[in-house]
């Protein structure tokens, strides 16, 4: 029974619902407790607000992107993404069954993310006796940049798949386009965007870091 429930919580779509869920109820818990003991001292609420926020950005990008690309190459979702079971025989699917699946695989690859940058970003204005902390609203203006990278980067490798510059794939994805039911452009165009997302999302979250450093030393030198 407890192996079936563990299978469940982290293979399913209704298990992954259950982890967000509970994962936000944890932070509430934790940030209500924080307000008792501290009052209008109390910042985890500003914290979780902002992990929140970041997450739900990530979660836009990703359904967004998905939707997108999913219009470019049905067949790396119905054949990539294991979609077939889904969406049924009939190829190439229906238009919007398999939109609304493609949304949900972006939904299930950007959240962790999304939380992960924004735990990261913290860290990095993390409290220190040496440099000032940058306010919510400062770490919130680094954003543009990281989706910018992330937009640019993307593109040059969406562009990089199109042409089939892409000097390595992973083995399922190469198995795949040795069939004919694949149109191989379009299928490596939208590898080279989901690559170049990750690609562009470590970049420019390293290029973000660095920033929020050298903020922080230069408040430090004004005060």
């Amino acid at each position: 029974m407890p192996t079936s429930f563990l299978h469940w919580l982290w293979t399913t779509d209704a298990g992954l619902l259950v982890r967000i869920a509970a994962g936000a109820a944890i932070f509430l818990i934790l940030a209500l407790i924080d307000l008792r003991r501290r009052g209008p001292r109390a910042t985890r609420w500003r914290e979780y607000l902002f992990l929140l926020a970041v997450t739900a950005l990530a979660l836009l990008y990703g359904i967004l992107n998905d939707l997108l690309t999913s219009s470019i190459s049905w067949e790396y979702f119905y054949y990539g993404k294991d979609l077939a079971e889904i969406l049924g025989p009939t190829t190439p699917p229906d238009s919007l069954p398999l939109h609304l699946q493609a949304a949900l695989v972006g939904l299930k690859a950007t959240w962790s993310a999304g939380l992960l940058l924004g735990v990261v970003l913290l860290l990095a204005n993390n409290p220190s006796q040496r440099f000032p902390q940058l306010l919510y609203r400062r770490l919130f203006r680094t954003l543009p940049l990281i989706i910018l990278v992330t937009l640019l980067f993307s593109a040059l490798t969406g562009l990089l798949g199109y042409l089939n510059m892409i000097p390595f794939m992973p083995a399922n994805m190469t198995d795949l386009l040795q069939s004919t039911a694949i149109r191989p452009q379009p299928f490596l165009a939208v590898f080279g965007i989901h690559l170049g997302a990750y690609l562009g999302l470590v970049l420019s979250t390293i290029l973000t870091i660095h920033k929020i450093r050298l903020t922080r030393r230069r408040l430090t030198k004004k005060v």
